[in-house]
């Protein structure tokens, strides 16, 4: 059977007692157009305190749900769940309430500002650019083709690349790749900076080293008894 994850979407304001059944609907509509797989996902519970709603969707679905809403929650425009990200805030707004969404296997939550005013990317910059992770997604006809990359349990869709490279991405389905080209970033009102999209225009196939083989090749590169320094050094930063 397969694994269920949880997403825990609170609206902070109302409760289940005062929280009307059609305005619930209207919520519950725009989340499942958020996460963006309606036949996944289901609404398990509503946790008691402020309105919780519990969702869960399966393994599989995790690493494409997670960064469709952190790709809307960057506030670009372009993003595949911006539609529903705004409708959801517009609706908070209205309310006068906020929210936050806990994202699964990580302490990670998402603001939904609401009456808040919803941060707007104030500055975006392109300039070289390289992300790696494990490819496994290619697809489109024409001459640009999207690339999947695995990237630290999430799916990285938001990268293109012409068909005549893929053709050669293709042999290397699975494998570790570091893709490299012009990267579009976008600094938010609080200043922080998100990937929005990136035209690679080369890529290099990164070796599977395993954990063992890694900890030998430093073993060789440390020198012998300077260990205790290198962690007292670490202590220091720590502390400044």
């Amino acid at each position: 059977m397969t694994e269920l994850l949880e997403y825990s979407f609170r609206i902070i304001g109302p409760s289940p007692d005062t929280l009307p059944m059609a305005r619930l609907a209207v919520y519950v509509a725009e989340l499942a157009r958020l996460m963006g797989n309606q036949d996944g996902i289901h609404l398990s519970r509503i946790d008691p305190g402020s309105v919780a709603l519990v969702v869960t969707a399966g393994q599989a679905d995790i690493s494409l749900i997670s960064p469709r809403i952190r790709g809307a929650a960057t506030g670009d425009v372009t993003a595949d769940g911006s539609g529903p990200w705004r409708k959801i805030n517009e609706y908070l707004s209205e309310d006068g309430w906020s929210a936050e969404m806990r994202l699964p296997r990580s302490a990670e939550i998402i603001a939904f500002p609401g009456k808040a005013k919803i941060a707007k990317a104030i500055r975006s910059v392109t300039q070289p650019t390289s992300v790696q992770g494990r490819l496994i997604r290619l697809e489109g006809a024409g001459e640009i083709v999207k690339v999947g990359l695995h990237i630290d349990g999430d799916l990285s869709a938001r990268i293109s690349i012409d068909a005549a490279k893929a053709q050669e991405l293709a042999s290397f389905f699975h494998r570790s790749v570091r893709l490299s080209g012009d990267g579009r970033w976008r600094r938010s009102a609080d200043g922080k900076w998100s990937l929005e999209s990136l035209v690679a225009n080369s890529f290099e196939v990164l070796g599977e080293v395993d954990i063992k083989s890694t900890l030998r090749d430093l073993a060789m590169i440390i020198p012998s008894g300077t260990g205790s320094a290198a962690l007292a050094a670490v202590d220091e930063l720590r502390r400044a």
